[in-house]
């Protein structure tokens, strides 16, 4: 069923707050409050507000909020037109919510290409057999999913329709193992970087790289431009940059823009090189054991892949967190949905692509690994679980 909403008007003034109906109704009367306090204390106008993926916030009323320009949003939605070379004989399957920045950014490549867009969520939630049968009947060309609905995808075997060019994949690292799936099973998967702030990906592959099945370079798109800071962080500059952001915090509604000279600093460790983006990691994913220095996304991605290898339904059934420990410093733990027998199994062959220090020192059983829209894991909840 499709989404039952007014578009939005890419050419107006008017403000747009843009959040999850989902929301408990405090939380979300709460953000929209902080927005719309925002937008009238900085006097701001044609912007749109979305909100960050929350999952380390320890509540949803607490997530940053983050306000763009429409000027912004179409600069971005330029540059990925020209890249993925739409047209408007193109058709864009739109899976991801219109409140992410994702979705939304389709409906705006889709506005300067005059392209169509085709609803594909099922009751307002992903479903792969119902996305796969759109994509088929309305003979797609173009979509733009996160790696946990590629792996759903690649999990129920599904061949991609021959009518569709390109898949931009965002929202995470889409890791060699399943890029190298989907690429197996036909998708035509291009991964990307970017994030909220940016207005949606600022590097993408190419679409030569499709002719292949080497794990393709992100590369800068032509709207942005990025660099390493001292500390090995990246930065980026760009015509699609955010205004400012906005919290409510145990002191009261906080608004900020921490942009230096147009440049805005991610959490993000990487490099860049020739117009060639690879991440590395996030800063809190750094952490020491016993004095000695490891990266927990890392970890976590060596264990997808393990667990991948050993059945395809794995990979979403366990985790890693770390945990302060009074004698190392940090610990490793594993969160597992699966049963004892499996988390052993997959403990012994996780222990041999790492170092001693990185395996998991306690096993913690859940009934399911909380995840939001998106598959994100809400880490906050998880560890309240714990």
């Amino acid at each position: 069923m499709a989404e039952t909403r007014a578009p939005i008007n890419f050419e107006s003034a008017d403000n747009e707050i843009l959040l999850n109906p989902r929301l408990p109704k405090a939380d979300f009367e709460s953000l929209y409050r902080l927005a719309s306090c925002t937008q009238e204390d900085r006097s701001l106008k044609g912007h749109v507000w979305f909100s960050t993926s929350g999952s380390t916030a320890e509540s949803a009323a607490s997530v940053k909020l983050v306000a763009i320009s429409k000027t912004s949003l179409l600069a971005s939605a330029m540059s990925v037109n020209r890249h993925l070379q739409v047209t408007a004989q193109d058709k864009w399957t739109q899976v991801l919510p219109h409140f992410h920045v994702g979705g939304f950014g389709i409906e705006a490549r889709a506005f300067l290409s005059r392209s169509a867009v085709i609803p594909a969520l099922n009751e307002q939630r992903w479903d792969a057999e119902h996305f796969y049968n759109i994509v088929k009947s309305e003979h797609c060309t173009l979509s733009a999913l996160v790696p946990t609905q590629v792996y759903d995808l690649v999990l129920a075997g599904y061949r991609c329709p021959q009518s569709l060019r390109a898949v931009v994949v965002g929202g995470g690292i889409l890791e060699k193992d399943l890029f190298m799936k989907a690429r197996e099973l036909g998708w035509p998967v291009l991964p990307s970087y970017g994030m909220t702030e940016t207005a949606s990906q600022i590097a993408t592959a190419s679409l030569d790289s499709l002719k292949a099945l080497e794990y393709p370079a992100m590369k800068l798109l032509s709207h942005a431009k990025a660099r390493t800071n001292d500390e090995g962080f990246l930065e980026v500059q760009a015509e699609s940059l955010f205004t400012c952001y906005a919290q409510n915090l145990s002191e009261g509604r906080f608004t900020w823009d921490p942009k230096i000279d147009g440049w805005f600093t991610t959490e993000d460790q990487g490099e860049v090189h020739g117009g060639v983006i690879t991440v590395q990691g996030r800063k809190k994913d750094y952490i020491k054991i016993g004095g000695e220095a490891t990266n927990m996304a890392r970890l976590r991605s060596i264990l997808d892949q393990v667990a991948l290898k050993m059945d395809a339904s794995w990979p979403l059934k366990v985790t890693l967190i770390d945990v302060p420990s009074d004698r190392l410093g940090t610990e490793v733990h594993m969160v597992s949905h699966l049963s004892p027998e499996q988390t052993e199994k997959l403990i012994n062959q996780f222990a041999m692509d790492v170092l001693p220090f990185e395996k998991p020192r306690k096993i913690y059983y859940v009934d399911k690994i909380p995840r939001s829209d998106l598959g994100k894991i809400l880490w906050s909840e998880l560890r309240r679980k714990l």
